[in-house]
């Protein structure tokens, strides 16, 4: 243990050595919750009680239903016509956030909650992870690349990370079916999430210029037309503008346009740039140059 310990340090040291510093936050931690309206999570006690210590996104939407696509959604640009949770395998014309990343040198991991192994390509396992939650697996140029997948990590991985003092410049932390309200509630679901972030927060080697969003993958309600759903912005990056709100309206395209206009990544040249669903996060906007728009009709996201 103390060898993977010291290698990963080093590993961190000589990462961070070479990445570009963000202009806005130098690492975002990203949490998906499940299926959950807006008004529901935005009543809940214990996130309400988050709201203090950052930002409420009370404009935030889903793309599309059920749940697989929003999460492909968030990190390639496009659900690319799925309408269901079935197992995928995308091919390598598919690109995703992964790859502009890489391409600067910047880190990444996807940390699930229950995944019985690296890479674990199955349906699920023991009730608790499901593949449908976890986007990065079923992209060819991930998943069929030994290098990239050992980034798919069981969530246990994060613990030993910080111990090392690593954290990757963007992390996809997937709690299991359980913990993100999918198979529960909001209120536990957000009971979890207060008890988690919490030591995380108090972590520096965690809370170091980072951005953590937290959001659901889409609204409970099918017939909300607008696909509304809560969204908080975290940790030590919003310090200075925290218990605020921003009405910008924003979308899952709007987890890469920010990541990339915050790094100066470029674009995977779909919705990520679609100016109407792809706004940046308002403080991070600021910070960059990006100009958002004002959506005042929205378009259908059901």
């Amino acid at each position: 243990m103390f060898k993977k310990l010291a290698s990963l340090a080093l590993l961190a040291a000589a990462v961070t050595a070479q990445v570009p510093k963000g202009k806005a936050f130098d690492h975002i931690f990203i949490v998906f919750l499940e299926n959950t309206d807006y008004d529901l999570a935005n009543s809940d006690p214990n996130l309400r009680s988050l709201f203090s210590s950052g930002v409420a996104l009370n404009n935030y939407h889903g793309v599309t239903h059920p749940s697989q696509p929003n999460y492909f959604a968030a990190i390639a640009g496009d659900y690319f016509g799925y309408k269901d949770d079935n197992a995928h395998n995308l091919d390598t014309s598919y690109k995703t956030v992964v790859d502009l990343l890489e391409a600067k040198g910047l880190t990444w991991r996807s940390y699930q909650e229950n995944l019985p192994s690296v890479c674990y390509t199955g349906t699920s396992s023991k009730s608790l992870y499901y593949r449908k939650h976890n986007p990065f697996i079923s992209f060819d140029l991930i998943s069929k690349d030994a290098t990239r997948c050992k980034n798919i990590v069981p969530s246990t991985q994060l613990q030993t990370d910080l111990q090392a003092g690593y954290l990757p410049n963007y992390s996809f932390y997937t709690p299991n079916i359980k913990n993100d309200g999918h198979d529960t509630t909001v209120g536990y679901a957000s009971k979890w999430f207060s008890g988690f972030l919490a030591p995380l927060l108090s972590n520096p080697t965690f809370n170091n210029n980072t951005l953590v969003v937290l959001t659901f993958d889409e609204a409970d309600d099918y017939t909300d037309k607008t696909n509304h759903i809560l969204g908080l912005l975290l940790g030590d990056a919003v310090k200075n503008i925290k218990n605020t709100v921003d009405s910008t309206f924003y979308t899952q395209y709007s987890l890469i346009s920010t990541v990339t206009s915050n790094w100066g990544l470029g674009n995977l040249g779909r919705n990520d740039i679609n100016k109407p669903l792809s706004n940046v996060f308002s403080f991070v906007a600021a910070l960059t140059g990006y100009q958002n728009v004002a959506v005042t009709n929205p378009p259908p996201l059901n």
